[in-house]
């Protein structure tokens, strides 16, 4: 069974059962999804579908993902025996074309599409830009067409050539399909240059004249407003109208009345919208009086402010348009494209039609001899456009930027079809010698030309491969003996070039090998330079395929010259890369519960495959969590070209060494990651195959300032902040918030805030804080779970922890090693009278100081456990407070549970508190014993456990 038969059953066979409600939902099978069923690829599966289209045995849904309907579904469901077209916009332009068809009684050989378009469809939906570089011109025609009662006249303004007559003839389309002018409404167009030197004749061109109203009038005749009447006017070059033209035209605008030349006694009325097309300034060019009777100006984009997407799809539609004027087959090389479309000698869409039109008319004149197709070259350009194209360094990346566009060789069949051509492997020789000779002769330089080689070498291979040719059977072309000793040639080229070759070295050399034999010699048309070029380029390559030379002389008694063992090297190194295909892995981390997956998925769905992995964040997550699971991503998604990660907060950046250090991959990381961010970078990594080095750096320089500054578009810039964290929020934190701000003064010039946070509702507290701030870290008594740097109150005071917050706030990329601190190095006696000193406003800070150091000595004792200095100093300086607060009588409410845990704790502070308390003479409330309680527990389990 055929490809295209096996595809045909398994599209009919999908819709047997569905009924057109399920079709709404589902309007057709996609590509992919038919692919899976048939196991062919999905380049080939879309191939076989467009020809079932072409062949109306399908319908196509152009929706993304484009769909198809089997015809016989189609027949069976809507009562139709034939369409007269097979591609609609949805399903709905579908079914109504047919209801209206059926209702209206239309004969069959009418268009479907054209009924669709004049009763329900829009003519612009199909205008190359209608959603890009054309979207607000068309939304101003449609709103200025559609202004009650009859329009509001309307001003193109664009460069010569830029479509201005053909996107009026589209407003009249729309006119005409909305109902605002009937059926048979005239368009009549006229050029007021024509008549610029000569007003008189060329208001009686407008406006009409009476027989003898000058010499030659023998006759009464209408003008073109007459003609116009409850229809379109189109005038071109409108600034040409002498001024007394432009009077005439707005009073005809405001009153609809006038008068043909020589006509003094009759009034005449027409009912006509007005469409004017110019190339200068209307404000210069035009009457301030004439020009307030034109409310709407439209400006048409010049073909250098098109898009690279639409200047292709414009130049597409222009080679198949002389397709269809030859009626012969056009096969439009890459190249060709490339150097037209960037071409800087002209600037608009009818120049581009002009040239394309000279090249297809030089590349008919070479192929008189063949009888179906026509091959467009690089030597069919005109001279000045392939000066240009050999002598632009950059025409190779531009190349490249269109290969994600088109393919290496597009096809224009007459039947108004494009597609890939059916590669033939030998003709590879005569591209490439073609190429060499043509960039020699103009001087290019050698390691210019052995690049050209192996990149067309390279999408030549690929193409061979996108064709789906690995899935056909080899054996069908080859014999036996051949595909037995090309897979003794994969064995061979794998061990010496330690690496692994896939099933399509067997296809793709088989075939070479085979093609040779039956070619004979070629002539050697690279020269001296280019083959040491390439020896030395691929030295290991050309050392294998010398071996298989060898192979292929003592098995087939074949002599291979060094120029065919020359042509291996580059093969071998062209699909050893091929099936290597290594890229650089893209992870993008974002805090949220789906934050990453969305971009990633944004990403995937319009690039249409699995190009990067998200790891989404949520705040409950540990750091180390955080961190395992990255360290767990990262080597999957290396390929030997290292991963970028794009994250949301700068402060990620900071784990991008120690990634590298657990997982020995190479690590790049971009922050503020965005979705625009996302689609740039897999765009680089699959289309432009850059490394990892370029992709960083080309990032960071397109989105300057969203990478480095942090504006992000349409969103508010979050402020930085560092968390103070203690068991209240209050207290401690407000000692550590002092010592925060000075540091931040110290070493930074941003605007970064100190927030407070208590230790008890730190999840609730920093749910709230990150949805309007940017954490770039926290210091205290209890780290948070953010993947920020966190530095303990010990380490603030005794250890480096200082020597980290630093480093944050310089944006430095590695972190020094955190070091705890040494009791040699800290004081907390001295650290809690300081804060005493500073906060308390009733108590002595001196005698409280003495008295609760004696009470944690105490505790101490009592526990048989030595407390870290960062619990003596938060336990002190809360108790301290604590006291404080009850003389003001201004406690803290404790609103915890109480856990058995808890219970004993308090119970246990109570009594060891009770002795200083009568010193005091202050009773502290039980939700305040609760809290200090609280500060033990939060220590961990080697403290809790001793209560």
């Amino acid at each position: 069974m055929k490809r295209i038969d096996k595809i045909e059953r398994s599209l009919n066979d999908s819709w047997v059962q569905q009924t057109i409600d399920q079709a709404k939902k589902r309007p057709g099978s996609t590509a992919e999804e038919l692919a899976a069923q048939t196991q062919v690829s999905r380049a080939n599966c879309s191939l076989e579908l467009n020809k079932l289209v072409r062949l109306k045995k399908a319908v196509k849904i152009k929706s993304f993902p484009v769909r198809f309907l089997p015809i016989s579904w189609v027949r069976e469901k809507f009562g139709i025996s034939d369409l007269a077209y097979y591609e609609f916009t949805d399903l709905q332009q579908l079914e109504s074309s047919l209801t209206a068809k059926a209702a209206a009684g239309v004969p069959a050989n009418v268009s479907a599409q054209k009924i669709a378009i004049d009763l329900h469809g829009d003519p612009f939906a199909q205008v190359i830009g209608a959603q890009g570089s054309l979207k607000n011109a068309i939304s101003q025609a449609k709103a200025a067409a559609s202004y009650p009662p009859h329009g509001l006249h309307m001003l193109l303004v664009g460069q010569t050539g830029s479509g201005k007559t053909f996107f009026a003839r589209k407003i009249y389309d729309f006119a005409k399909a909305r109902g605002l002018l009937s059926a048979d409404a005239p368009m009549m167009a006229f050029n007021c240059a024509d008549y610029y030197n000569n007003p008189q004749l060329l208001m009686s061109q407008l406006f009409g004249y009476v027989k003898g109203a000058y010499t030659g009038a023998d006759k009464d005749t209408p003008g073109l407003v007459e003609q116009a009447d409850h229809g379109i006017l189109l005038l071109d070059e409108i600034h040409r109208l002498p001024p007394e033209g432009q009077e005439m035209l707005f009073y005809f605008i405001d009153n609809g009345h006038f008068s043909r030349l020589g006509e003094s006694s009759k009034d005449r009325t027409a009912n006509v919208l007005i469409i004017g097309a110019t190339t200068e300034d209307p404000a210069s060019a035009l009457l301030s009086t004439f020009l307030r009777r034109i409310p709407m100006t439209i400006r048409i984009p010049s073909l250098a402010e098109r898009t690279l997407s639409e200047k292709v799809s414009l130049a597409k539609y222009l080679f198949q348009q002389e397709a269809q004027r030859i009626k012969k087959q056009l096969v439009v090389a890459i190249d060709v494209l490339t150097a037209l479309i960037t071409a800087n000698n002209y600037g608009n869409v009818g120049q581009l039609k002009s040239q394309i039109q000279l090249v297809c008319a030089q590349a008919f004149l070479n192929s008189l001899n063949t009888t179906d197709r026509v091959l467009v070259k690089v030597n069919d350009l005109p001279e000045e456009i392939r000066q240009e194209w050999l002598s632009s360094s950059s025409n190779l990346k531009k190349s490249k930027e269109l290969l994600s566009l088109v393919d290496t060789n597009t096809v224009f069949n007459v039947d108004g079809s494009a597609d890939q051509p059916e590669n033939s492997e030998g003709n590879i020789y005569s591209e490439i010698e073609n190429k060499v000779g043509l960039l020699k002769s103009h001087g290019v330089s050698d390691d210019e030309i052995h690049q050209y080689i192996m990149t067309d070498l390279h999408l030549h291979i690929k193409n061979f491969f996108d064709q789906g040719r690995v899935e056909q059977n080899l054996a069908k072309f080859v014999s036996p003996e051949l595909l037995d000793f090309t897979h003794e040639l994969k064995k061979l080229a794998e061990e010496k070039l330690h690496t692994q070759l896939d099933q399509r070295f067997i296809y793709y050399m088989g075939m070479h090998i085979d093609a040779f034999f039956k070619r004979g010699l070629k002539t050697d048309l690279l020269l001296e330079p280019e083959i040491q070029e390439i020896k030395k380029s691929h030295a290991k390559e050309y050392q294998v395929a010398k071996l298989f030379a060898m192979r292929i002389k003592s098995s087939f008694d074949v002599y291979l010259p060094d120029i065919e063992v020359i042509y291996l090297t580059m093969l071998l190194a062209s699909i050893e890369t091929l099936s290597v295909d290594h890229k650089v892995g893209v992870l993008v981390v974002s805090h949220g519960n789906s934050t990453a997956s969305s971009m990633v998925q944004v990403a995937n769905e319009l690039f249409g495959g699995h190009y990067a992995q998200a790891l989404d964040m949520p705040l409950n997550l540990s750091p180390e969590d955080i961190f395992r699971k990255m360290t767990a991503i990262v080597p999957r998604l290396d390929q030997g070209k290292g991963v970028l990660l794009l994250v949301d907060m700068g402060s990620l950046a900071m784990l991008e060494q120690r990634l590298t250090a657990e997982t020995g991959v190479a690590i790049k990381t971009i922050a503020n990651v965005t979705t625009s961010i996302v689609l740039d970078v897999i765009r680089k990594v699959n289309y432009l195959n850059m490394d990892l080095g370029s992709i960083y750096n080309s990032v960071r320089e397109d989105f300057r300032e969203l990478v480095m500054q942090g504006d992000l578009p349409n969103e508010t810039a979050a402020q930085k902040v560092i968390l103070a964290i203690c068991t209240t929020g209050s207290g401690t934190a407000k000692k550590i918030q002092d010592i925060l701000e000075q540091i931040i003064h110290s070493n930074t010039k941003e605007a970064i805030s100190v927030k407070t946070v208590s230790a008890l509702k730190m999840t609730e507290q920093i749910a709230k804080i990150v949805l309007d701030y940017e954490v770039i870290a926290a210091v205290g008594t209890k780290r948070p779970s953010l993947p920020v740097p966190y530095v303990s109150l010990e380490e603030l005071i005794g250890g480096n922890g200082e020597d980290v917050l630093k480093a944050v706030l310089r944006h430095e990329p590695t972190l020094p090693q955190q070091q705890p601190s040494s009791d040699k190095t800290i004081v907390a006696y001295d650290l809690c009278e300081d804060i005493l000193k500073a906060h308390l406003v009733y108590l002595n800070p001196y005698l409280i100081n003495q008295l609760l150091n004696n009470w944690i000595d105490q505790v101490q004792q009592r526990l048989n456990h030595r407390f870290s200095n960062s619990l003596i100093i938060k336990s002190i300086v809360h108790t301290a407070f604590a006291f404080e607060r009850s003389l003001r009588q201004d406690n803290l409410t404790f609103t915890e549970p109480t856990t058995p845990a808890l219970a004993r704790a308090e119970k246990f502070i109570s009594q060891s508190l009770t002795y200083y308390e009568k010193e005091l003479a202050v009773t502290l409330p039980l939700d305040e014993k609760k809290y200090i309680a609280s500060i033990f527990l939060d220590e961990g389990e080697s403290v809790s456990k001793l209560f």
